[in-house]
C-alpha cells in the first residue's frame, strides 16, 4: 500500500465505522415474526447456525432467490453450489446450471456480505418477499436511531479521522442505508461531522462503480488516489480493486484468504494507522 498516493478515503458505515452486532438479533426476530407461524422455529434455528458461520447460508457465500441454492462464487465465477440442507451439487450439475458466469444484484442473486444478509436471506428461503424483508429493515434502524440502541465507539478512530483531515484527506461516506437512520448512528459514535461527503442508498454492489465515479468527477482526483474502506468485499473492494483504488478489506470472519486487496485485516482498529497516515 502506498499511502502517500492517498488523497480520499472512502468508508463503508455498517460493520466499518462501528462493530457492534447486536441489532441483528432485533432484525431477526423482525424477519421472524412476519412468517407464517409454522416455519419461524426453523427460521430461527438456521439464522442462529448462521449467526455462528455453521450453516451452509454464510457470510461470503452468495444466495440464489429463484433457485434456492447457495453458491461459491468469486468474480462470477461459479465454484460450488448447495441446496439448503447442505447438499452439494455435481461439478455437471453446476456447469449445468451455471454455464455463464453471475452477477450479484438486489433483486435475486444477493452477495452475502456482512451479517445484515444472513437473517435476510434466509427469511426469502421461508417466504418472505422484498417488501417484507424492506419493512424489518427499516423498523430495526428505527430501532437503532433510537436510545435503546448503544453502541461502542471504536477506539481512536474519530482521532484517526482527524489526523488524516488535517493532513487534507478528504474522508466520503457510502452506504446503502438512508439518510435519517445513517447519520443518527453518525451522531451516535461522533463522526456525523467527520465527512466531506455523505452518499445514502447508495445500491452497493451495482451502484458502486456509479458512486466513485461521481466523486472522483466531484473532487478531481483519479481512482488511484482513492482508498475504499470496509467490511463487503463484493461491495466495497471488488469494484473499488477494478476501478483502480487501494482498498483495506476488514474480515472478521477470515473468508478473505483467497480474495483480491491491498490490504487485509480483521477489525477497524487494526486500519487507524493507515488513515492517519494518509497522504504522507
Amino acid at each position: 500500500m502506498d499511502l502517500s498516493k492517498v488523497s480520499l478515503i472512502i468508508y463503508d458505515l455498517d460493520g466499518t465505522l462501528y462493530e457492534d452486532t447486536h441489532h441483528f438479533d432485533y432484525y431477526a426476530n423482525e424477519l421472524r415474526k412476519r412468517l407464517p407461524a409454522d416455519v419461524q422455529t426453523s427460521f430461527q434455528t438456521d439464522y442462529e447456525a448462521g449467526r455462528r458461520d455453521e450453516h451452509v447460508l454464510r457470510i461470503g457465500r452468495t444466495y440464489d432467490a429463484n433457485r434456492d441454492l447457495i453458491l461459491v462464487q468469486i468474480k462470477g465465477d461459479v465454484r460450488e453450489v448447495y441446496r439448503w440442507d447442505g447438499t452439494q451439487l455435481s461439478d455437471e450439475e453446476v456447469r449445468e446450471l451455471y454455464p455463464d458466469r453471475v452477477e450479484v444484484n438486489l433483486t435475486d442473486m444477493f452477495s452475502v456480505g456482512d451479517l445484515w444478509w444472513v437473517p435476510g436471506c434466509i427469511a426469502r428461503h421461508y417466504g418472505l418477499d422484498d417488501s417484507q424483508t424492506t419493512e424489518a429493515f427499516l423498523s430495526t434502524r428505527e430501532f437503532m436511531m433510537g436510545p435503546d440502541f448503544h453502541m461502542n465507539n471504536i477506539a481512536g478512530l474519530k482521532e484517526a479521522i482527524n489526523a488524516s483531515r488535517a493532513n487534507g484527506i478528504k474522508q466520503v461516506l457510502v452506504t446503502n442505508s438512508p439518510q435519517p437512520d445513517s447519520e443518527k448512528i453518525l451522531d451516535k459514535i461522533g463522526l456525523l461531522q467527520s465527512f466531506d461527503e455523505k452518499v445514502f442508498m447508495a445500491r452497493k454492489p451495482s451502484g458502486t462503480k456509479g458512486v466513485f465515479e461521481r466523486i472522483v468527477n466531484q473532487f478531481d482526483l483519479p481512482y488511484e488516489r482513492i482508498l475504499s474502506v470496509g467490511d463487503n468485499w463484493v461491495n466495497e473492494i471488488l469494484p473499488a480493486m477494478e476501478l483502480g483504488c487501494q482498498t483495506v478489506y476488514i474480515d472478521p470472519h477470515n473468508i478473505g484468504t483467497e480474495l483480491e486487496c491491498t490490504r487485509r485485516v480483521q477489525a477497524m482498529s487494526e486500519v487507524l494507522d493507515t488513515i492517519a497516515g494518509a497522504g504522507k
